[in-house]
């Protein structure tokens, strides 16, 4: 996979110090993008798998919040998605991506970053639609999720 260039020149990390995260994409088709945090001694982070389409992987302007935990914006054909990277001792949080490769803990399909508000931190507005009587007629409703320490809730 070639590296579009799409790189933060680092995320401050409260234990590892700066992280740089670079975002890989497939670039011209719907295939495996990664995103893959190195430490400043050198150290490769866990790499995070999420299937994206052509070269849709970039971090949100700011990349991270007063939180601390960095935002990047995916989308694996239909709808974007965020995975958030949240700061452990010794790396990110596991976004617990699932079989799809496109949701999980930490990852959220048809939802965008919202911010950084006037206090500093991101919000999450989740959508849906019930696709009644069928998903171009359904309904889309909204939801906002609020960082509240551990992750993202209503």
């Amino acid at each position: 996979m070639p590296d579009h260039g799409d790189r933060k020149d680092g995320v401050k990390h409260p234990q590892l110090g700066t992280v740089r995260v670079f975002l890989v994409a497939p670039g011209d088709s719907m295939g495996e993008g990664c995103v893959i945090s190195v430490t400043g001694s050198g150290a490769v982070l866990p790499v995070i798998k999420v299937g994206v389409y052509d070269d849709s992987l970039s971090f949100y302007s700011p990349a991270y919040d007063i939180t601390g935990n960095t935002f990047v914006k995916y989308n694996p054909g239909r709808y974007d998605g965020v995975i958030v990277l949240v700061p452990t001792p010794t790396g990110f949080a596991d976004p617990g991506v699932d079989e799809s490769g496109y949701m999980g803990e930490l990852m959220f399909y048809y939802a965008e970053a919202k911010g950084p508000g006037s206090d500093g931190r991101y919000v999450i507005e989740k959508s849906s639609n019930n696709c009644t009587p069928d998903c171009a007629g359904g309904t889309i409703t909204k939801k906002t999720l609020r960082w509240n320490g551990h992750d993202y809730a209503e």
